[in-house]
């Protein structure tokens, strides 16, 4: 008994002794961890290989293809917003000419009422001189091109371009400007604007000025 006690005693302080020496460590460790490292040793088939760069490729293209729409709904977008940008600044600026127009056009008619009343003075005293000063003094404001005064036989009595005195008025402007009753701002082939300005007697028309210039900028088309 005392001997089989002693043999035991002695196999287990040779397992300790083994066990404690780094190479049997190892080797007990590999023998647990070698399904590990055969897993590692082994290559995937083929097919499975494919069908990963497969997956792959197709989630590339997928990504691809959702930044091209993003990017075509972004683009899509920014020229929806400039084309309705661009609309509502066309409508904001031909809404300001037409008031703008609406406006000068008030205060042209004004002007012209005025200047009528004071040319009626001097035509009635057959006082064309003075006409002419006052023509003169307007043709020097910005824009104003030249400003003539016809009788209503169609004579031109006045013209603050000397060189126009020779002409007949017809050939000037057609019946249809000479006729007008009322002030009234006009355009002519030039793009110019001219204001038709009757002068009214007692009885009847005595005369018409007609000014030429350039309008505004804000008002050209």
């Amino acid at each position: 008994m005392s001997d089989q006690y002693t043999h035991n005693e002695g196999d287990q302080s040779k397992d300790k002794i083994e066990w404690t020496k780094p190479a049997s460590l190892f080797n007990i460790l590999g023998n647990k961890f070698a399904p590990i490292a055969d897993l590692q040793n082994k290559q995937l088939p083929s097919w499975a290989l494919l069908v990963f760069l497969g997956v792959l490729l197709l989630m590339f293209i997928w990504k691809q293809i959702a930044v091209n729409q993003a990017e075509s709904r972004l683009e899509k977008g920014e020229a929806r917003i400039a084309q309705q940008l661009e609309e509502k600044s066309k409508e904001l600026v031909t809404k300001a000419r037409e008031y703008a127009d609406n406006q000068y056009k008030k205060e042209e008619e004004r002007f012209g009422q005025v200047l009528a009343w004071a040319v009626r003075g001097e035509l009635i005293r057959n006082n064309l001189d003075q006409i002419d000063q006052y023509l003169t003094e307007l043709v020097k404001t910005r824009d104003t091109e030249r400003v003539v005064l016809i009788s209503d036989e169609g004579k031109l009595l006045v013209s603050t371009d000397k060189k126009l005195e020779s002409e007949e008025a017809a050939s000037l402007y057609p019946q249809e400007i000479l006729g007008l009753q009322t002030v009234t701002v006009k355009s002519d082939v030039n793009n110019r604007k001219l204001l038709v300005v009757p002068v009214m007697g007692l009885n009847k028309r005595l005369a018409t000025i007609v000014i030429s210039y350039n309008p505004p900028s804000l008002l050209k088309d």
